[in-house]
């Protein structure tokens, strides 16, 4: 398992850094794939790994206190 350095997914920080963390599990990966392949299923997963830093960018999950209000909130209109 690749340990991950402690830093918040945001367009402050660079792709090319949180992508080089999962290269060599890509490269390793890619070793089952048949060779004509690889290429494609590399930029694919790259790809993937771009989309999914754009949702951790547009995700804040809520503070606890802002939790505990909307649980409030639900348990009210019931």
């Amino acid at each position: 398992m690749m340990a991950m350095p402690n830093f918040k997914f945001s367009s402050d920080n660079n792709f090319e850094v949180i992508l080089n963390l999962f290269l060599p599990k890509i490269k390793k990966s890619l070793k089952n794939t048949p060779f004509q392949e690889r290429a494609d299923l590399e930029q694919e997963i790259k790809l993937k790994i771009y989309e999914k830093i754009d949702v951790f960018d547009n995700f804040s999950a809520p503070g606890f206190f802002d939790f505990i209000e909307g649980v409030n909130e639900i348990k009210s209109t019931f």
